[in-house]
């Protein structure tokens, strides 16, 4: 935080138990009833998130964001929440960015309203929504708005792979057959929810009073759970795009489209590679574990390949630290081919040194795999000499057998020398 954000705290009572406390720098103003040790340390992470946001994008928000994070509704008074729905909203959605025009004509400007539990990540997701549509007036996309917004919930980064619950990491997996199209088209159940708050802004019994959490159904209650799974698939979308070396630079590109020129372009950005996305985006599903990382696991699309003429030999070298690596070789179904591989590598910074065989185990081993059309084979095992007799007709690529959230440890190399017969 710089030195002239500092920000500045006041506390009131008010006519229930609890105290709301306010903090406000140049960036950012929040009121929460948490107590000051909490309160200060989710200031300080939606700071963190602005300074995340700014950053990314490229921008600093213009003026100040409002934010009111609440932990007990009982400690509030309807004026010190201003907004008809903020009770709604807070227990029964989580929490809601809320757009606010002040000024007229040219002059007028969005500023939206953050309202937002204390459950964590909560504000923080709500404050990436504020910090865009301040900033730019846009927040792109339903898919690229919530998956970006939960990038900074999730706090997974390039280095530490992918960090999630054990359920969700169930579900990213339990779908490992979600299309991009799928993820592309998200945006109909929060459209449901927006149209369920609007209903209940509407209502003519309602008018001029706060709305009750009660009013809050249970087929919206439904719709609150299956929106918080688009989140974590429209997360894991932007996850691998922004850490994919294949496509993390138009990504970036993309996003300021959608936010700062309120374009959908994505298929003006990857129509050419949409097909690649998909096949990566469906073994980063089928694989996905904690650890596991996207920059080691992303497929070399643009190796030369080669066939062999009897007699010739081809050489590469594959590194015990990545997924599947191209070995610039293409083979034909049913033709043999004999392969020799000399180094070793090992399974963690200080582990035994192991030949293509693996260990007892198997872990360590050599393998192969062949892709065609963006069709793979079925993995098959080498080692450290032999035939391989190609199982199809493609490109083959090759790794050391280690769990796929692991490998970023591993240490080494080993060189293959195949030859046609």
């Amino acid at each position: 935080m710089a030195l002239s954000d500092q920000p500045t705290k006041q506390e009131a009572k008010h006519d229930t138990a609890g105290v709301i406390r306010e903090y406000k720098s140049s960036r950012l103003r929040v009121w929460t009833d948490l107590p000051a040790t909490e309160a200060e340390a989710i200031y300080k992470r939606l700071e963190q998130t602005l300074q995340f946001a700014a950053r990314y994008w490229g921008k600093e928000p213009k003026g100040q964001i409002e934010c009111y994070v609440v932990h007990d509704l009982a400690a509030w008074t309807d004026a010190q929440l201003p907004h008809r729905l903020a009770r709604v909203i807070i227990d029964g959605v989580g929490g809601a960015t809320i757009p606010r025009m002040v000024g007229t004509g040219k002059q007028s400007r969005n500023l939206p309203v953050v309202f937002a539990s204390s459950k964590p990540g909560v504000a923080e997701h709500e404050v990436i929504h504020a910090y865009c549509i301040h900033t730019f007036g846009s927040s792109g996309p339903e898919w690229y708005k919530e998956g970006m917004a939960e990038m900074v919930v999730n706090r997974s980064t390039r280095d530490t792979g992918i960090l999630c619950t054990a359920e969700q990491i169930q579900t990213l997996r339990a779908t490992d057959q979600t299309a991009l199209a799928t993820v592309l088209a998200i945006g109909n159940t929060g459209k449901r929810i927006s149209s369920s708050l609007r209903l209940l802004m509407d209502d003519p019994a309602t008018q001029g009073q706060h709305v009750s959490p009660a009013a809050w159904t249970d087929i919206d209650a439904g719709n609150v759970a299956m929106a918080r799974d688009e989140y974590l698939h429209s997360w894991a979308f932007c996850y691998m795009m922004l850490h994919n070396p294949n496509y993390s630079k138009r990504f970036r590109g993309l996003g300021y489209a959608f936010i700062a020129e309120q374009r959908d372009v994505f298929d003006e950005f990857f129509a050419p590679a949409r097909d690649r996305i998909e096949f990566e985006h469906q073994l980063f599903l089928k694989h996905a574990s904690i650890g596991y990382r996207v920059d080691l696991c992303a497929w070399d699309w643009s190796h030369r390949f080669t066939t062999l003429e009897i007699g010739q030999t081809h050489k590469t070298c594959v590194s015990a630290g990545r997924g599947f690596q191209a070995s610039g070789l293409t083979v034909t179904s049913g033709r043999r081919y004999r392969y020799e591989a000399d180094g070793s590598w090992s399974l963690s910074v200080n582990g035994q040194q192991i030949d293509a065989n693996g260990d007892q185990e198997g872990s360590g081993r050599l393998l192969g795999i062949i892709l065609n059309d963006l069709t793979l084979s079925e993995p098959f095992p080498l080692g450290t000499n032999g035939t391989l007799k190609s199982p199809a007709s493609g490109k083959l690529y090759l790794r050391c057998a280690d769990a796929w959230n692991e490998i970023s440890d591993n240490v080494g190399q080993i060189s293959i020398s195949i030859s046609g017969h």
